[in-house]
This record gives structure tokens, sequence and C-alpha cells, in this order.
């Protein structure tokens, strides 16, 4: 069971990490998948935001390969072998990188329990475990977690796609209308193009958008009236005014 939701900034993937956040609990297991630069960490900032703990202290853990976002000093710290401290009033989030693992005894030498009934082990006992580049753990998953995918679509929009195992199918109804919420609460972001006569940024705000001034819109102008453009078509009557003449 599962469901499909379109980010289109930052921000946005940012709260749909945060409204799983807001419902994760000790012994969670959240797999994420998606390419370079489709959001996964950003996600993953949300998703300390949602649990209470520091999401500016959130990076990707690609050369550490785990850390750990504390709620008792709202710190990260870094860890080389990574079991969950016991006796914690709310979940401490443990940020995997699957990434850079080449064998099950890297795997385990940061303490994943790949023989434990649930997978992981003891690293999940008090703790929320996200691993990035899940897929490259395939079936040490086990059958309790839930997996987010990340797809681009174009530069700014992204399909964020959840699919719900185990305990999670329990969760699928309230946390599909969370994420759909988290997502109309951001407002739609201001995109930027560039001026096609100078190439300047220009904000889609612009009066003058898609043109950066008055200058270039009316350069554009000129260059349709001497021909320098072509109509890649041939004209129709929609293009013309009544009287037979071009619209322009």
């Amino acid at each position: 069971m599962g469901m499909a939701i379109h980010s289109t900034s930052v921000d946005q993937t940012v709260a749909l990490g945060a409204a799983v956040g807001r419902v994760a609990r000790a012994g969670d297991l959240i797999g994420l998948v998606g390419e370079l630069g489709a959001g996964k960490t950003q996600f993953v900032r949300g998703l300390a935001r949602g649990m209470g703990l520091d999401e500016s202290a959130v990076s990707s853990p690609t050369f550490v390969m785990i850390q750990e976002y504390s709620p008792d000093d709202n710190t990260c710290m870094s860890r080389e072998y990574a079991v969950s401290p016991a006796g914690r009033e709310r979940a401490v989030l443990i940020h995997l990188d699957a990434y850079r693992l080449r064998s099950l005894d890297e795997l385990e030498s940061i303490g994943w329990d790949a023989s434990s009934l649930l997978a992981g082990g003891e690293i999940r006992q008090s703790a929320v475990v996200v691993v990035e580049w899940a897929d490259r753990l395939a079936d040490l998953l086990g059958d309790d977690y839930l997996l987010v995918e990340f797809a681009h679509e174009d530069e700014h929009t992204r399909c964020i796609t959840a699919t719900f195992h185990g305990s999670w199918l329990d969760r699928h109804e309230p946390l599909t209308a969370a994420m759909n919420t988290a997502v109309k609460d951001q407002p739609r972001p201001r995109r930027r193009s560039f001026c096609p006569i100078c190439e300047k940024p220009v904000a889609d705000a612009m009066p003058t958008f898609p043109f950066c001034s008055d200058r270039c819109k009316t350069i554009d102008l000129g260059r349709w009236l001497d021909g320098r453009y072509i109509v890649s078509r041939p004209l129709d009557q929609a293009d013309l005014d009544e009287d037979g003449s071009s619209s322009w």
C-alpha cells in the first residue's frame, strides 16, 4: 500500500519529512531511495523537525556512514558504532547512508544486526532509523518499514512515493492525509528563469516576465517584426485578426 505526492520545493520536501517525523516512534525503520540531489537529506531534516530535534544539525552521513541525532542535547553526534541508548523520552534519530557499504561485515560494524528477527536488531530499540540508499540493503530491511522513493520530474519537481510495510500500514491513512496537508500548507515557490534576450535571471513575479526589462521585451518584438524569428508551423485563421492581417 502506498501513495505518491509531488514536491516543487525544498520547503515542501522538508515538510513531508516533518509529517512522517510527527508519527514516527522508537523502533521504526525508514528507507530512502533516489538519485543524488533528489531530496533525501532534505527529507531527513524534516524528519528531525517532526521528532523535535535540531534539523540544522542534519547532513548527509556519506563519509561517516552513520550519525545520531539525540533529543538530550539536541546536537548531532557522529558514531562509529551505533547502539541506541535506552531511557529516552523521545526517540533518537539514527541516520545511516548505505551508499559506500561494500559488504555485510561493514554494515554489522556500525551496529546493524543482520541475524535479528527485527531488521537492524539493537540499533532500532530506542531509535527511529532512516537509511539513505536503502535499495543497497535489499532483503536486510525486513518486512516492517516505510519506503520513500524520490524521482526527478524536472528541475524543480520531485515525485515522492511512500510505500507502507508492516506496522506502517496501521498509520497509512493519517500519514497520507498529513503528507498531503504538509505540501498544501507550503506556498508555491516563485521560479526564476532567464531573459531570452540578455540571459539575466528573471523572477516570474516581474511584470515584464519572461523578459528582464521593457527594453528586452521591445527587442524581442523587433525580432518578430523584422523576420529574424520564424514560425515553426503554418499560420492558421486563429493567428490572424478579423481583417485577415497578422495579429502583430
